[in-house]
């Protein structure tokens, strides 16, 4: 189907839904019917110029009417919301806002760099499953390569202007609590994540500058907690809850997903012993 053809079909729709007419509708475009006849037709080609106009007589968003010539089901127009909207919601939420951008840094780090790879076969976890944590299952040269991906503390990120660089801290614990045995017979009940437990760290850094790319570390080499309170081994195996992150990034993070790829295969280890609340 041609461009001409999609726009057409899409006009179309959206008027036989409102249960206009073409001379309706034209009318409130203040444009005569031989406008949208031609444009139903596919004689005349949709102009940016004309688009404002038909948004407004079908009381639509811009973006809706370009979805629907793509054929583009967009959770915006499922759920009636503009851009405008949606902006607000998130700008005034805080909480909300890093939800999302925490969801969104998932679909950013899979298509940025797992969708072009024939040689990884990517899967996510059942989020219900608190027996496995990551947020990407990968398989890579036969071993399976467990990817915890985190975003930044907005509210801990610095700029040092001049030396040009970014520094921050990452959470990076878990959204569940869950009941973990220790090898000294200790037990915690606790959010926080373990050796072992994943093997990549992909710290999203949108917060530095406002534009996407990652920093990624190993499990093992992440910092353990110190909390006086928790035994040697509890703390020995414990990652703690704030990892300190800088862009460019330094040791143990890297920016390159290859190197820490190689590495984590290199490096694949057992995972923890780990019992949840249900069991």
């Amino acid at each position: 189907m041609s461009i001409e053809e999609d726009v057409s079909r899409a006009i179309r729709s959206f008027r036989t839904e409102a249960g206009l007419t073409q001379e309706d509708l034209a009318r409130r475009m203040g444009q005569p019917q031989s406008f949208l006849s031609k444009l139903e037709s596919g004689e005349r080609s949709l102009h940016v110029t004309d688009l404002a106009g038909l948004a407004d007589a079908l009381d639509v968003n811009d973006t809706t009417i370009l979805n629907r010539i793509r054929s583009f089901d967009s959770i915006l127009d499922r759920w009636e919301l503009s851009e405008s909207e949606l902006t607000e919601l998130i700008d005034t939420n805080p909480s909300l806002r890093g939800m999302v951008l925490g969801y969104a840094a998932e679909v950013k780090f899979r298509r940025m760099f797992l969708a072009s790879r024939g040689d990884i076969v990517s899967e996510k976890d059942d989020d219900h499953d608190r027996k496995k944590k990551g947020d990407r299952r990968l398989r890579y040269k036969g071993r399976d390569i467990v990817v915890e991906v985190k975003s930044l503390q907005t509210n801990m990120c610095k700029f040092d202007e001049q030396a040009g660089t970014w520094a921050g801290k990452s959470q990076v614990d878990g959204s569940d609590r869950r009941v973990i045995e220790f090898l000294d017979g200790s037990s915690l009940n606790t959010t926080l994540l373990l050796r072992g437990e994943f093997d990549i760290l992909a710290v999203n850094c949108f917060a530095f500058g406002g534009s996407w790319r990652f920093a990624f570390a190993l499990n093992r080499d992440l910092a353990t907690s110190t909390y006086g309170k928790y035994t040697e081994e509890q703390r020995s195996q414990l990652i703690a809850s704030l990892q300190p992150v800088s862009w460019p990034p330094t040791a143990p993070f890297t920016e390159d997903f290859d190197e820490i790829l190689e590495r984590a295969w290199e490096a694949k280890q057992p995972g923890p012993r780990v019992k949840t609340l249900e069991e």
